[in-house]
């Protein structure tokens, strides 16, 4: 006695099912070959731009620490001068004091 599904033997449907799971493979190895030779250009530029942007990071971590030291430079400038101006200014009250 021989099962039947669907007007179809046990038989005939593995068959199917058998060639049906060669041709899907085939064409997802043909679809993955293919895939992959296009795709090499793409992952060489995204590797390219990940090494550019991690010297960018670098770049940019060096000239924040450059801007941190020329602010605290200026600042202690900016103090300097401000003292100078101080003892310019008392400096100037005494020479035009006197000269009353």
């Amino acid at each position: 006695m021989r099962h039947q599904i669907f007007g179809l033997f046990i038989d005939e449907w593995v068959g199917m099912v058998t060639i049906l799971s060669a041709v899907i493979g085939a064409m997802g190895w043909i679809l993955n070959r293919t895939l992959d030779r296009t795709m090499i250009p793409l992952r060489m530029a995204i590797q390219n731009l990940a090494k550019t942007i991690e010297g960018l990071e670098r770049d940019s971590h060096a000239r924040m620490v450059e801007v941190k030291a020329l602010g605290e430079s200026l600042e202690s400038h900016l103090i300097d001068s401000q003292e100078i101006k101080t003892k310019v200014q008392n400096l100037e009250k005494e020479v035009f004091d006197r000269k009353r």
